[in-house]
């Protein structure tokens, strides 16, 4: 059965299609003109091509968001924070998880380019190809404002999210020095991250601040994922001259090492104590319960987008900003 076009809704309400079009994108009209109209969309099951519509404009009404993956815990609930305050921005948000390498990523932004996104929102810590670069040159070429989270790489004169990830790292270990603790080990998620490097840089600061040893043979890096943190801890653990305290780069490596310490018969926090990274919502839900690193996401899903609206809206990408967070320490039972 063929769509219903909008001269069909407009003969159905004895108005002319312009006046048809004009109520169905949203424009004010005579409320009876407005009720025919509606009501004739309705009964001939009119949808607006909105890929039309925004050909004509020039404006889609939507901001990209592309992601490393869905299934870091951290993500969804970043997409959740971002998509309420587009909203209230009148904005939609385009989603893309990417975790299968540069491919995927030149796919993604590609898929962006085509659904012309007004500004887009790139938080990805490995991206350092020619054509990724391009394709976000052609963003700002065009005047749509992008916003690089992770890593900017220094190539691309784009506005950027900065996490504190150094500072952070400093503060969770020297609380676990203030409670005593001299024998600290770090589990890493992959080095090739700058986030992740900027976490075991903030571990060794506060290490040499507290004139204590870092033992290289408890230095573990992997993927940011639950198993490896179990694995990992189980490595660093089974050691005769085994730490009495993990900072772990992510939640997840923190919730294995805990795992980790249980299945070894010890006890969380008086045997070991476990630190994680980002406050994903299993964080509290764990037993015991993570002692962790908050990044407010409320705020930088707020100043993100008032960042990119401003520029959508100002038309004016020159003099790129950086927006920095330092995440919150937060005390839980794990450490």
């Amino acid at each position: 059965m063929a769509m219903a076009t909008i001269y069909e809704v407009a003969k159905e309400a004895q108005v002319s299609p312009k006046t048809a079009a004009r109520i169905l994108a949203g424009a004010s009209s005579r409320p009876h003109n407005k009720e025919r109209v509606l009501a004739a969309a309705k009964k001939l099951g009119y949808v607006r091509n909105q890929q039309a519509a925004n050909l004509r404009s020039g404006k889609s009404g939507l901001l990209g968001l592309i992601i490393p993956s869905v299934t870091n815990p951290y993500y969804p609930w970043f997409f959740q924070a971002i998509h309420d305050i587009a909203l209230q921005k009148g904005y939609q948000i385009l989603l893309s998880s990417v975790s299968g390498g540069h491919e995927e990523v030149v796919r993604a932004l590609r898929m962006m380019e085509a659904n012309q996104v007004e500004g887009l929102l790139f938080n990805m810590s490995e991206w350092d190809d020619r054509d990724s670069l391009e394709i976000l040159e052609r963003f700002i070429a065009r005047g749509q404002p992008v916003i690089i989270g992770g890593t900017n790489l220094g190539k691309l004169q784009a506005d950027e999210i900065v996490i504190k990830n150094v500072e952070a790292v400093q503060k969770v270990t020297h609380y676990l020095v203030k409670t005593g603790h001299e024998k600290i080990a770090f589990i890493s998620g992959p080095l090739t991250a700058l986030g992740n490097r900027e976490r075991l840089e903030g571990f060794r600061k506060a290490m040499a601040k507290a004139k204590l040893e870092v033992r290289e043979n408890w230095l573990c890096e992997g993927s940011a994922e639950f198993e490896e943190g179990l694995d990992q801890g189980l490595k660093v653990l089974r050691r005769s001259d085994r730490p009495t305290a993990i900072v772990c780069a992510t939640d997840q490596i923190a919730m294995g090492a805990v795992k980790a310490a249980h299945e070894l018969d010890l006890h969380v926090p008086k045997d070991v104590a476990v630190t994680g990274f980002n406050d994903t919502p299993w964080a509290r839900l764990t037993s015991p319960s993570l002692t962790t690193l908050r990044q407010p996401k409320a705020r930088i899903a707020r100043e993100s987008i008032n960042l990119l609206v401003e520029r959508i809206t100002e038309r004016d990408l020159t003099n790129p900003r950086r927006l920095y967070f330092e995440p919150d320490l937060i005390i839980r039972e794990s450490a």
